[in-house]
């Protein structure tokens, strides 16, 4: 069982709902797999034809088998077909070869594992680049069991067909909303770290002493980034140095504060700080670095070092415990982690002048995150007669936002004009409570193959305001005709 094509689009229109009762695909061997369809459809929107299934898994999967499913559309007159990509319903041990052996080798099926006594939900939702021929295909489900790639045939299932020869295509209206304009002044900063290189015991800089000069470059570089900017002017710099956990902590918090007053001042007489206001900070052992690295890498004797580093023992005292009770995991760490420890970490900070929507194209090109959202979404309507170059610029923006509810907002409704609804539910999810988001919402349930509660949400965004939410009830009704 190949696929032959990669699903691109989740677009959906037009609906058969087929209520079917119980499902037993049986052949008389052991294992009939006991399934129900609560809903499938066969849709046309945006020249694309979207298949929808709610199927209810009852029965059992042995632990070393596989049942998959592989939805086909099918024209049972000339043989054309086009096939989807397949649901695998995993038992324990089958799941585990599939993580191994199968994952690559199915990259767009829906995958699930079957637990024993439960009943699994499944939702599917695909779409195909439309063709002629396939005004008159069925939605063909067949089904398979599966151990270890012995494919045996357990029949098939005619799940959805047209309700009429062609189809009508509905349109889909998803809405979006420009931020407000903002004329708070824009504060950016420029973030990196420097592991300079001191003598044992000592805090003088020294330019060309083992690592420093590449060190020193890496600060010189990020605060020509923004020196070299005419757009922005800078208001100050941080510096923040570290010591390393091992040894004494009163002499490790002098080495961190006289380091980075000793970089202070270098910067200051140099070129790289010339005339820039820098506030340093000496901060003692590094222990919430070493907490973030054991927490995020596997290390000898981790989670004792980890239950040390985390509990009300002093920092001393910490080191002497981890040195006698751990000590293989602390010689690793010590060899290994402590190092990059002792960093210094440095930040520009700076302010952004606004920009008119020509200086917004030039800007957004070199350096995108001098814009606030109101200057990038003046910049995308420019390209309001292009949905590929307006969209550019939106998921650029998202890379920069990608928390912000405008942003999320704006990608569900890219993400719901590809058929995208598993994406646009996740954009949806960042977006605050607004008719907007309720319209998409709707839009998403149809997609899905629940027309219900697409209408009802349709509604509600029409009772609280949107406009393209009357043309898009218009476009619904055109199913009753």
């Amino acid at each position: 069982m190949n696929e032959k094509f990669s699903i691109k689009g989740w677009l959906l229109g037009l609906l058969l709902l087929v209520q079917l009762p119980y499902v037993a695909w049986a052949d008389g061997r052991k294992y009939d797999y006991v399934m129900r369809m609560n809903r499938s459809a066969m849709s046309l929107v945006d020249n694309k034809v979207v298949v929808s299934m709610q199927i209810t898994a009852i029965q059992d999967v042995p632990a070393t088998q596989s049942i998959v499913l592989s939805p086909e559309l099918v024209d049972t007159v000339t043989g054309q077909k086009v096939e989807l990509p397949p649901i695998f319903l995993n038992g324990r041990q089958q799941q585990i070869y599939f993580d191994r052996m199968l994952k690559n080798d199915y990259p767009d099926a829906l995958v699930m594992r079957k637990k024993k006594g439960e009943n699994l939900n499944i939702d599917y939702t695909r779409s195909v680049k439309y063709e002629p021929w396939m005004d008159k295909a069925v939605l063909k489900l067949y089904k398979q069991s599966c151990a270890c790639r012995d494919m045996k045939d357990r029949g098939e299932l005619t799940a959805a067909e047209w309700e009429k020869k062609v189809a009508p295509t509905i349109n889909l209206f998803p809405v979006y909303v420009i931020p407000p304009a903002d004329k708070s002044i824009k504060v950016r900063e420029e973030r990196g770290s420097a592991f300079l290189c001191f003598e044992v015991n000592k805090w003088d800089i020294k330019p060309e002493y083992m690592s420093n000069p590449a060190e020193l470059q890496k600060i010189n570089n990020s605060v020509n980034i923004v020196k070299n900017d005419s757009d922005v002017t800078i208001t100050k710099m941080t510096i923040e140095g570290y010591a390393s956990p091992e040894g004494n902590y009163p002499h490790n918090v002098e080495l961190s504060v006289n380091r980075t007053e000793a970089l202070k001042r270098y910067l200051q007489m140099s070129n790289i700080g010339k005339g820039i206001n820098i506030e340093a900070s000496g901060k003692g052992e590094n222990w919430d670095g070493f907490i973030k690295y054991l927490r995020e890498h596997d290390i000898p004797q981790r989670n004792r070092l980890l239950d040390i580093a985390t509990s009300n023992l002093s920092p001393d005292e910490k080191e002497r415990k981890m040195r006698s009770e751990v000590s293989e995991g602390y010689t690793y760490a010590l060899r290994n982690v402590f190092p990059s420890l002792r960093c210094t970490n440095y930040t520009v900070i700076y302010t952004v002048r606004p920009f008119t929507l020509e200086e917004s194209e030039r800007v957004f090109k070199v350096r995108p995150i001098n814009l606030n959202l109101n200057e990038i979404y003046r910049l995308a309507d420019k390209y309001a007669y292009d949905q590929e170059e307006y969209y550019a610029v939106i998921r650029k923006a998202y890379m920069l936002y990608p928390e912000d509810t405008y942003i999320n907002l704006s990608m569900s409704c890219y993400a719901i004009k590809k058929g995208e609804v598993a994406e646009a539910e996740e954009y949806l999810k960042k977006v605050k409570d607004c008719p907007e988001k309720t319209m998409n919402e709707g839009l998403v349930a149809w997609l899905k193959g629940d027309h219900e509660t697409a209408i009802r949400l349709v509604e509600e965004a029409s009772r609280r305001g949107v406009k393209q939410a009357d043309e898009q009830l218009k476009e619904f009704r055109k199913l009753k005709k």
